[in-house]
């Protein structure tokens, strides 16, 4: 399968088959995060846990009603913070997901549905590591009311289209048509808007430029001090990236600051500087 084709597939997962995965694709997932494509020099570790191990870890929707998602495995994430830790910690974890789906694994983000310091103790690290999302993974059950229902509710068929999400040298301003009608910039873009996001709000919008994409955000999720949407940037960012390597387009991302013209109060993440592309 091609990026874009695993991008599509990716679904998050809530009702899993209790027979668990091959031990040899569920270690080259969690290799995956270890060795990914990073934004910053954060330290980072990937742990892999069986359900028993987690115990009741992860919390009910509404207060602690008990675990709402069992899996034979979960991968969690541990960072210490730096700069733009959540960002990267979003585009790491991203490409490990992506890395599961093309092994016909379900996964899901979970990131709000703990208690750090109960899931560092489970994890047996100390408190120089901030537990920043985890993700159950295994064979997801067919045809279960659970996953449906849940993606209803997280609003996975609500996303905003293209012409609200990215915009042309300014905040609110429309795509030329000479970029609307360049069909694989289109798929980058495409592919992009597709990237998961917590309740699937996509605080993210794009400003394009001649040789550079802006990302920049416009809303807040904290907890426990930590900016859940920094985390939706980074798996956004994943997305742009993947897709335009998979069309030729070299770039890298590069951290902000920078002016965002047309609007006032967003969050500037980063800039992806394309070496062979013009638009």
């Amino acid at each position: 399968m091609n990026i874009q084709d695993i991008i599509s597939r990716r679904i998050s997962v809530r009702a899993y088959q209790p027979e668990p995965a091959s031990p040899g694709d569920l270690e080259a997932v969690r290799l995956t995060g270890e060795q990914a494509e990073a934004l910053t020099g954060a330290d980072m570790q990937f742990h892999l846990r069986t359900d028993t191990q987690m115990g009741n870890e992860i919390k009910g929707i509404i207060g602690d009603y008990g675990k709402t998602i069992h899996a034979p495995h979960y991968i969690v994430l541990a960072s210490r913070e730096c700069d733009g830790y959540l960002t990267d910690a979003g585009f790491r974890f991203e490409q490990m997901i992506l890395d599961a789906t093309a092994r016909g694994l379900g996964t899901c983000w979970v990131g709000l549905m703990f208690k750090e310091a109960s899931l560092r103790a489970t994890l047996g690290v100390d408190d120089s590591w901030r537990m920043i999302v985890l993700s159950p993974i295994g064979r997801p059950l067919k045809n279960s009311l659970t996953n449906r229902m849940l993606r209803t509710l997280a609003g996975s068929k609500g996303r905003k289209p293209i012409d609200r999400l990215f915009f042309w040298q300014r905040h609110g301003e429309m795509l030329p048509a000479s970029v609307i009608s360049d069909r694989n910039f289109m798929q980058v873009l495409e592919a992009t808007r597709w990237a998961p996001s917590w309740m699937n709000r996509q605080p993210w919008r794009f400003i394009l430029l001649n040789r550079e994409i802006l990302i920049y955000k416009l809303q807040r999720q904290e907890r426990e001090g930590k900016d859940y949407h920094r985390l939706d940037c980074g798996i956004a960012m994943c997305h742009l990236h993947l897709a335009a390597r998979a069309l030729g387009i070299r770039g890298r991302w590069e951290p902000g600051p920078f002016d965002i013209s047309g609007i006032s109060g967003a969050e500037p993440i980063g800039r992806y500087v394309m070496e062979n592309k013009i638009l």
